[in-house]
């Protein structure tokens, strides 16, 4: 009997010491990952939730020289040169809806567009606005550059319609996280926008306040931003719109590294080239603007 419960606590304890022994080796594999992981950008703060989206564009395809849409083929002959710097009006929209003061009524948001194309205003895409801005050229003597922050469903289904009925442009800013969340844009909606006019450009994965970020933290969000809509849409992303309109000195320097050519602000008026072309002004569109008021702000941020 003493022999066999000798055996029986040897046996037990070399049972203790080879699990014991087989943990360290898998600590150690552990270890390696996570040793071989720092000092990689990631943006702050990301839950695994965000980086399923960051990664998802990593696991999609290049976009091929045939299907890809590269850098829009812009025919200038007609283009008039202006007399003095040009002032050019963005346009700042967010859902087309109700609720608050970030929200124009869908009746509203048919008027303004009705007014511009009775006021003889051209619309343009980042490329012809980035052409606009930085030679000092435009296609038509009015031009106005609408732009939506956010990438709500309601802009697809509210103003994507009305865009198509007045033949216009315009551009989506979207949030990489909350690309087909609730009442956010999804993949198909955008591809469908992109192929009609309407460029969707990058509004940072998280879309959390840059100016309180480090660098490497801000570098993430607009370079994994970027990297995600150019494989999706298989584009060239180009421009940056700041989050909540906070950037700091180190987002104007980033944005342009991260391969932008432009980004925009919520800083109020007309956009300028003397701004820089990564901090240009935007006219936001409040809910409840008579005609008469939207004519001024347009007016007032133009060259007109």
């Amino acid at each position: 009997m003493l022999e066999k419960n000798r055996r029986m606590i040897v046996g037990k304890y070399k049972f203790i010491w080879m699990a014991a022994l087989l943990g360290v080796f898998i600590l150690a594999g552990c270890s390696q990952g996570v040793l071989e992981n720092l000092g990689k950008k990631t943006a702050a703060p990301i839950t695994e939730e965000n980086i399923e989206v960051a990664a998802a564009a990593e696991n999609d395809a290049e976009p091929d020289s045939e299907g890809g849409a590269g850098p829009e083929r812009i025919d200038t002959s007609g283009w008039v040169t202006a007399e003095s710097a040009v002032k050019l009006p963005i346009l700042m929209y967010h859902s087309i809806s109700e609720g608050n003061n970030l929200r124009v009524r869908k009746e509203e948001f048919r008027l303004q567009m009705a007014w511009l194309r009775e006021n003889g205003y051209q619309t343009l895409s980042p490329d012809e606005a980035f052409l606009v801005l930085s030679e000092n050229r435009m296609p038509s003597e009015k031009c106005v550059w609408i732009t939506f922050d956010d990438g709500y469903t309601d802009n697809y289904t509210e103003a994507f319609p009305i865009l198509k009925e007045y033949d216009m442009k315009a551009t989506i800013f979207m949030i990489g996280k909350s690309i087909g969340k609730a009442h956010h844009l999804t993949e198909d909606q955008m591809a469908e926008m992109s192929a009609n006019g309407i460029s969707i450009e990058s509004h940072t994965i998280n879309h959390l306040e840059l100016n309180r970020m480090t660098s490497g933290q801000q570098e993430a969000e607009m370079v994994q931003s970027k990297d995600l809509f150019d494989r999706i849409l298989h584009q060239e992303t180009t421009v940056l719109s700041y989050p909540v309109g906070r950037y700091n000195e180190e987002s104007l320097r980033l944005s342009e590294e991260a391969g932008y050519k432009m980004a925009v602000t919520t800083e109020p008026g007309g956009a300028t080239s003397e701004q820089g072309m990564h901090a240009l002004h935007r006219v936001r569109i409040s809910p409840g603007l008579s005609a008469g008021g939207f004519a001024n702000m347009i007016e007032n941020a133009s060259n007109h």
